[in-house]
């Protein structure tokens, strides 16, 4: 008997080493050391990682003078895989600097998309005397195709350093029974009915049906909220049925108008599709008008920050790579050890327009402090305006553009090769047309980077984000018009490295 027992322990030993050596496996950022940031098309001022793949951003919270970006990451090559929680801090969400990996593939699963939040109400029972527990929450995706995906959990009571996964990273909430795939859980604290809510993506539309006029509510897809009060246990709330939810949900509470006694709630999905309503701690209702956020090839699956210090609600999102001429194959060829960017961070606001309540996307005031050259031009003709620019070089550049509707028919920017027209009141860039408010007023704001192109179209009414590879010999910038052309405002920001 004694002999069976020993043997039993030598299994469970065996297997727990064999456990750690996998997990120990993914922790590879020692490996980073010797990345400089100075490669050809590493972003200048948008997050990359040192090195390989990175994709969703997750987890994104701010404790104690930190914001936290956690993301998506193989820590052991440049294409999507090995899915680990990888992790950066900022004191101004420009400035990164990247840490060793925080959440590591474990069991049969991988750490898929998910949030974080600090645990003020120390609900979870972790806090500490000199510290607050950041409590994650992700997707773990089993590998094998017969398997469930569920949602699991990890804290960390040591500024996210290192996490500790919540009962053993089991289930918290198992899989609802409607996908293998159930994913992408956002967590945050409502204060109105003083608890945890959850959001959790679990089915998707069928869009056959749908497209054929079905009015089956089975063919929409699903989001599921869930309450708890001890980040442990999580009880249904409510279904939110559309036809356009699909993965890394998202909902925030905004003021409208500035007005803090004047509140919608924004709900959005990967794509970032949205529509705004109310919420009261147990169901959301909108008036069920599907807008879109962003009209580009590259915004996915945004994530807003979770405790933000100052009342601002800031978004980032994963410029995913896809123009084939700079697909996976082009970094490879051009010996990047990197793959894929975040966006720049924004801030979210809710205004009335002729149209409804809309939403407004503008980049954070913290981009001020990478400005090192300012170009300023007021109440400037466009001929005297490119006799001024010609001959100055440009590389990454924050270029704001303002002009009176009514004296201003059409026109032609050149930034660095990248075209962006005005007419009739509509941006267009690259076949995709960017709508004004129709005021007299217009604006336009472009963040340019080695590889992305980012475009805010009156205040952030419409915002369009791009990958864009510009010719590293074109430095050039520059207006066309056919007709006198006068801008109220011309300002050009040259923008420093946010890399040491």
């Amino acid at each position: 008997m004694m002999k069976y027992i020993l043997f039993i322990n030598l299994l469970i030993i065996q297997a727990l080493q064999s456990q750690q050596q996998m997990i120990d496996s993914f922790q590879t950022f020692n490996s980073y050391s010797d990345i400089k940031y100075d490669e050809s098309l590493r972003p200048q001022f948008h997050f990359s990682s040192k090195k390989n793949w990175i994709n969703d951003p997750n987890g994104m919270v701010h404790y104690n003078g930190e914001y936290h970006l956690f993301f998506q990451h193989n820590p052991k090559a440049i294409h999507w895989g090995n899915m680990t929680w990888g992790h950066a801090v900022s004191k101004d969400m420009v400035h990164w600097e990247q840490l060793h990996h925080a959440i590591l593939p474990y069991g049969n699963g991988t750490i898929f998309s998910g949030t974080a939040a600090v645990d003020y109400p120390n609900s979870l029972g972790q806090n500490t005397e000199d510290e607050k527990a950041i409590v994650a929450y992700f997707t773990h995706a089993q590998n094998d195709k017969k398997d469930l995906f569920y949602q699991a959990g990890a804290f960390s009571i040591d500024r996210g350093r290192t996490f500790q996964l919540i009962d053993g990273g089991r289930p918290l909430i198992a899989n609802q029974g409607f996908d293998r795939g159930e994913r992408d859980p956002k967590i945050f604290w409502h204060a109105p009915s003083n608890k945890w809510v959850l959001i959790l993506w679990i089915k998707r539309a069928n869009k056959k049906q749908l497209k054929k006029g079905s009015k089956n509510p089975d063919d929409l897809g699903k989001v599921r909220f869930f309450s708890s009060t001890d980040l442990k246990n999580w009880k249904k709330l409510s279904d939110f049925d559309r036809k356009w939810v699909y993965e890394c949900m998202d909902l925030v509470e905004l003021r409208v108008d500035g007005d803090p006694n004047n509140k919608k709630w924004l709900i959005y999905d990967a794509s970032f599709d949205y529509e705004i309503g109310t919420f009261d701690g147990v169901n959301l209702l909108t008036d069920q008008k599907n807008h879109l956020g962003d009209l580009g090839n590259a915004y996915y699956a945004a994530q807003t920050f979770n405790n933000s210090p100052d009342g601002r609600t800031v978004i980032m999102g994963w410029l995913r790579t896809r123009d084939i001429n700079i697909g996976e194959k082009f970094y490879v060829d051009q010996k990047m050890p990197f793959n894929q960017q975040m966006s720049f961070p924004a801030s979210m606001e809710l205004r009335t327009t002729a149209s409804g309540i809309r939403l407004f996307r503008w980049p954070v005031d913290e981009i001020k402090n990478l400005y090192k050259r300012t170009y300023l031009f007021e109440e400037i003709e466009s001929e005297i305006l490119n006799e001024k620019l010609n001959g100055e070089k440009f590389e990454e550049i924050d270029l704001y553009v303002s002009f009176d509707r009514n004296k201003t028919s059409a026109f032609e920017m050149n930034i660095r090769g990248q075209i962006l027209s005005y007419e009739k009141g509509l941006f267009n860039y690259k076949d995709v047309s960017l709508p004004t408010l129709n005021e007299n007023k217009v604006n336009v704001r472009i963040l340019l980077d080695r590889t992305t192109i980012e475009i805010f179209a009156d205040d952030g009414f419409s915002v369009l984000s791009n990958y864009a590879v510009s010719d590293s010999e074109n430095t050039q910038i520059s207006v066309l018009s056919d007709k006198k052309l006068f801008f109220e405002k011309f300002e050009i920001n040259k923008l420093d490295s946010i890399w040491p």
